[in-house]
């Protein structure tokens, strides 16, 4: 069974020689703190041999997890109440807006991130991390904790 400590070693050591390769912006600690790059490789118990793939992957993965919660809350499932009760406080045009801005910049950086991949271009792949990042710090995280300390406040008056 390989050890813990060695997979962190490796991913530490590739990551560092991607970066250099690709030229993004943020750091390992940067994306491990936003995506848990840490958490995904432990869980997966290896590190690719391609590993900008490994790490887009899970920085798209967050984007696609959080769609389908943003999705539900402007159509919610008919039989999942929940989901309705917390659309219910999304009722304003100004939230329903804020709400698909963030499924559109989901959906940008799904497709962004396929199309690096279909290309296997090193440039779109600089590109999607770095953007994706800097959308994640700026836009939507600060997006979503809004919408999360709304439905939170609906949660604890119910």
């Amino acid at each position: 069974m390989i050890d813990k400590k060695d997979i962190l070693k490796e991913l530490s050591q590739k990551f560092e020689e991607v970066k250099k390769e690709l030229g993004f912006t943020p750091s390992f600690e940067e994306l491990d703190r936003e995506f848990s790059l840490k958490d995904a490789v432990l869980t997966s118990g290896f590190v690719s041999d391609n590993l900008v793939r490994q790490i887009s992957s899970r920085i798209v993965e967050f984007y696609r997890d959080w769609h389908g919660y943003l999705n539900n809350l402007l159509l919610p499932n008919p039989s999942f109440y929940a989901g309705q009760t917390e659309a219910k406080l999304f009722n304003s045009d100004e939230d329903r807006k804020k709400i698909w801005k963030l499924v559109t910049i989901s959906m940008r950086f799904s497709s962004k991130n396929s199309l690096a991949w279909l290309t296997g271009e090193n440039d779109k792949e600089k590109e999607f991390i770095n953007e994706a990042y800097s959308s994640w710090i700026n836009e939507f995280k600060p997006g979503l904790i809004y919408l999360m300390d709304k439905v939170h406040d609906g949660w604890k008056k119910e």
